[in-house]
């Protein structure tokens, strides 16, 4: 018996025939750009017979490819393309570059034709000044050499030895990277251009305690670092010993300081959401602070929950100090909110327990301290002249002693109190003659 076998060529597209695709014209605007900026490619593609399913392409300049993709198309025979594509810049890319785009058409048949786009022109940018963001949150400026546009560099740096970072074109208004700008992070172990999804790159710095200079060749794409070791005036972490109080993490270091003298904070250190003693230092910048207090020896304290730094001595008491103890007070912070910035309870038992205040001049001392109010009167403080409760047996510490001058926030007979219209967004600096018997309350805004 006789069958005849009819086999079909008609598939989901239509009859399947042999041909080759057309690209009828193709064109990139703008025709002279930037690397690092888009480029439109538009594309007119026909083919005789058979379906369409993707245009290729591939940027070169400079001898070699700098960009490629693929386009889906599955439009039948006939497809307009007009497809945004990001033309980075790349390690020694060199100015004034002409660009070709070469492009490949294809159909389901594997029927291919090519051509390529000619008549463009790339130039390398020129940035006035670039950011070195690092991935603790700091961030430095890198600015151009003047003999060299594409040498940027950053000196005066506190780093780390070792870091991780990126560079960018642009910030945001709270200091994050502006992705829409230029941005180069690592790509397989190289700075590469990156985006959001990009990951950072790593510096180090040998045979050195922090890291003072960056420097970046945006040409080869290439940077440095130069390291240093610690002085005198530098605080670092590296130096500093860990223990516990009252179940929160400090990092300790005992060391002289001198009054007036101004010290670098290497590392993160320098992270500006640290607040700093705000009766014994001063910020002059964000790695730098300039010690207020005596000439002396001191232990630094830095709570890493809370984000600040505070300064101890050993046996703290008058005519040298006064010390602040109490419910429901604080050294000021930045990290917590409410009533979770309060550390202080009733005792000197250690850092955690009371305030100390710095003395301005003879009987006049001064505190910065976070206060807040509660509507059950359980907060409250007061000021003694050492750890053995010095000054309290004939009340010459309460309130009522006192005559209160400045901000109206504080009450009391025997302990200090806040009233009800106390800002706790805010902290209040304490200004007591302890003679005189006055305090003047100044509000500060971190």
């Amino acid at each position: 018996m006789a069958g005849v076998f009819i086999v079909s060529c008609d598939d989901e597209y239509g009859p399947r025939k042999e041909s080759t695709p057309v690209i009828q014209s193709a064109t990139v605007s703008p025709t002279n750009f930037t690397f690092g900026e888009r480029v439109t490619l538009t594309a007119q593609i026909t083919d005789p017979a058979t379906t369409l399913t993707t245009l290729e392409y591939t940027i070169h300049s400079g001898g070699k490819a700098i960009v490629s993709g693929v386009i889906p198309i599955n439009e039948g025979s006939s497809a307009s393309v007009s497809e945004q594509i990001f033309v980075p810049l790349t390690s020694e890319q060199p100015d004034n570059a002409p660009v070709t785009v070469a492009l490949t058409a294809r159909n389901i048949l594997k029927g291919v034709t090519e051509t390529e786009v000619t008549g463009i022109t790339g130039q390398r940018p020129a940035f006035s000044r670039l950011y070195l963001v690092t991935n603790d949150g700091g961030v430095a400026n890198l600015t151009p050499q003047a003999s060299n546009r594409d040498m940027y560099e950053a000196t005066g740096l506190t780093l780390e030895r070792a870091f991780n970072y990126r560079i960018a074109e642009r910030l945001t208004d709270d200091q994050q990277i502006d992705y829409d700008g230029a941005v180069w992070g690592n790509v397989n172990g190289r700075l590469a251009m990156i985006d959001a999804n990009g990951e950072a790159a790593f510096a180090h710095s040998p045979n050195s305690d922090y890291t003072q200079t960056f420097s970046f060749d945006n040409y080869a794409f290439s940077a440095t670092t130069t390291g240093k070791t610690l002085g005198d005036d530098d605080i670092a972490l590296s130096v500093f010993d860990e223990t516990v109080y009252d179940g929160e993490e400090f990092k300790t270091m005992r060391r002289t300081l001198v009054k007036n003298r101004e010290y670098a904070l290497i590392g993160a250190l320098g992270d500006d959401r640290i607040v700093y003693h705000l009766d014994f230092f001063e910020r002059t910048a964000i790695n730098k602070v300039r010690f207020l207090g005596e000439t002396g020896d001191y232990t630094i304290y830095y709570n890493t929950l809370r984000q600040h730094v505070i300064v101890g001595v050993d046996n703290p008491a008058y005519p040298d100090y006064l010390l602040i103890t109490g419910g429901g007070i604080g050294y000021p912070t930045k990290m917590l909110s409410g009533s979770d910035r309060a550390h202080c309870w009733w005792g000197f038992g250690n850092v955690r327990n009371f305030i100390l205040m710095r003395k301005l001049s003879d009987d006049v001392f001064q505190a910065t301290i976070f206060i807040h109010y509660d509507e059950w009167n359980w907060v409250g403080f007061k000021p003694y002249l050492n750890t053995g409760w010095g000054g309290d047996s004939d009340t010459e510490n309460s309130f009522s002693a006192f005559t209160v001058t400045g901000e109206d926030v504080l009450q009391g007979d025997g302990n200090w109190e806040p009233k009800e219209n106390i800002d706790t967004e805010a902290v209040y600096r304490l200004t007591i003659n302890w003679t005189a018997k006055t305090v003047h309350v100044e509000k500060v805004i971190l």
